[in-house]
Formats: structure tokens, C-alpha cells, sequence
């Protein structure tokens, strides 16, 4: 079947996709508590797994990778679990959760949310590369020859929902940078290869320009909030809910970009109507 898009939409229609995908929310939320929960309690399990202890003392590397892997993994799947519910919300789905014991979109899920993952752990091991190689004190390190002391790894907070906001953050940065905010909910929706999600998301992202300072400027924010201990309070406050509804937010923003916001069965009987 031909779809519809990308097209180019305005400004102002962004914020239309806030509201919206709110309604979508409140319209079903056990559903959206139920992905919610996903993140911040998929987290503290791998985090007791003991093969940690045996690969943190590694060096800072395997710390960084080890991080994206607790937090990252059941944050890309909160998101994959949202974008899809908001989708069986919409389309007033009687038991979205069968669909979850289904092989064929376990596997899509997963696909995705690993996607996610991997694009996120590009990223962070991009700027902990940039940030060891730029810092004054690793310069003087180097010119002095002295090895350098360990320290906290840059993005973790105190708490875990702490770090999940920061996360949050760094995934908007990332999406922002490769264009690569529509591949969630293309590939899960039209099942396309991967390769093909990214080039269609690269050219909505062209068409819609304004996409980029909306992300990047909310993952900033994000990180920073998670930074500052004057700010805890609401770093935990906005960590739960918010993977959950950026997860509703790429649904409608996909429907409106590429469905021209309407569902394939509105679409044919438009076709079957003309």
C-alpha cells in the first residue's frame, strides 16, 4: 500500500503533538504506567546482575558501556512499548497487551529498541572520547605523564530515575544529530528495514528543520537538570512519566508527518471514496 509522506508540517503543529499525545495517554493510563515502569525497574534489575563487579574494574570504557546498557536498554524498550500502545490506544485496541505475546512483535520490539541503544551508545562514547581528549586536565595529564585518577562517570546522578532523565537527554541529542527521530515508529509500523526507517526519517527531518532545536534543546535540559543537586526533586518527578510520553509523542508525530494523521484503514477508504 502507498502511504502517505514525509511531509512538511508547522511549527505549530509540534505543539499540537503535545497535547495530543497527553490525550493519549489519559485516555488509557494503566497501559502508559505499565511502559513507565519499565525503565527505572528494568534498570535496578540489570544493574544487581553480578557480572558488573567483574567488568567495572576494567577501565572507564567498559563503565561507559556498561551504563548505556543498564539504563539505555529498558529506556529504548519504555519507548518502543508507549509507541506502540499509543497506537493501539488510537486505533481503541480491546487487549494490547495479548498483542505483546505475539513472536513476530517481540522481535520488532526488540530490533527497535537495540537500535535505539546502539545509536546511543555512539553517542556517549563519542563525547567521553571528545571529553578525555579536550579537557584541560587530561592535557595536563598527558603533558606530565601522570596517570589519571578515576572519577564519577560523566551522566549518572545519584538515583537511577536520576540517570534514566539523563539518558532521556542524551537519546534526544542523539536522534537530533542523526536525524534518526522517525525510525522508532516506522519500524515498527510499516516493518521496514532498518536502513530504509533512517533514510525516510533523514528526509521528514529535512523537511521539518524546526524538529532539531526541538530536540536538542529539551535533551539538554534534560541533562543538566540531572546535574544539578538543586534540582533533584524534579529530576525524579519528570524521569518516571517522560520516557512513556516521548514514546506517544514519535506515534502521533509519525502519524502526522507520514499518515497525513490518519491510520491506514481512514487512508483506503479515502483512496476507495476518490
Amino acid at each position: 500500500m502507498k502511504h502517505v509522506g514525509p511531509q512538511a508540517m508547522n511549527p505549530r503543529d509540534g505543539l499540537d503533538w503535545l497535547l495530543q499525545a497527553l490525550q493519549l495517554m489519559l485516555q488509557r493510563p494503566v497501559l502508559f504506567v505499565l511502559a513507565a515502569l519499565v525503565a527505572p525497574l528494568g534498570s535496578a534489575a540489570l544493574l544487581l546482575l553480578p557480572l558488573w563487579r567483574a567488568v567495572l574494574p576494567l577501565g572507564d570504557w567498559f563503565a561507559a558501556i556498561s551504563t548505556v546498557l543498564c539504563y539505555g536498554l529498558p529506556l529504548t524498550l519504555t519507548i518502543n512499548l508507549a509507541c506502540g500502545f499509543a497506537r493501539a490506544v488510537n486505533r481503541q485496541t480491546a487487549s494490547p497487551l495479548r498483542q505483546l505475546s505475539i513472536p513476530a512483535v517481540i522481535r520488532v520490539l526488540l530490533r527497535s529498541a537495540w537500535f535505539l541503544v546502539a545509536l546511543l551508545l555512539q553517542g556517549y562514547l563519542a563525547i567521553y572520547l571528545v571529553h578525555n581528549l579536550v579537557s584541560p586536565a587530561a592535557i595536563l595529564i598527558v603533558a606530565e605523564g601522570r596517570t589519571p585518577a578515576s572519577g564519577p562517570f560523566f551522566g549518572v546522578a545519584d538515583t537511577v530515575l536520576g540517570t534514566q532523565l539523563g539518558m532521556v537527554g542524551a537519546l534526544l541529542l542523539v536522534l537530533q544529530f542523526l536525524f534518526a527521530c522517525f525510525v522508532t515508529p516506522l519500524h515498527l509500523f510499516r516493518e521496514m528495514p532498518l536502513y530504509a526507517c533512517w533514510r525516510l526519517s533523514f528526509l521528514a527531518v529535512q523537511l521539518n528543520p524546526w524538529l532539531l532545536p526541538a530536540l536538542g534543546l529539551p535533551g539538554l535540559a534534560f541533562i543538566l537538570i540531572c546535574q544539578l543537586p538543586a534540582l533533584t526533586v524534579l529530576a525524579q518527578i519528570l524521569a518516571l512519566p517522560l520516557p512513556a510520553y516521548f514514546g506517544v509523542l514519535l506515534y502521533v508525530a509519525w502519524m502526522d508527518v507520514f499518515q497525513g494523521d490518519a491510520e491506514e484503514e481512514e487512508i483506503l477508504e479515502q483512496k476507495a471514496m476518490a
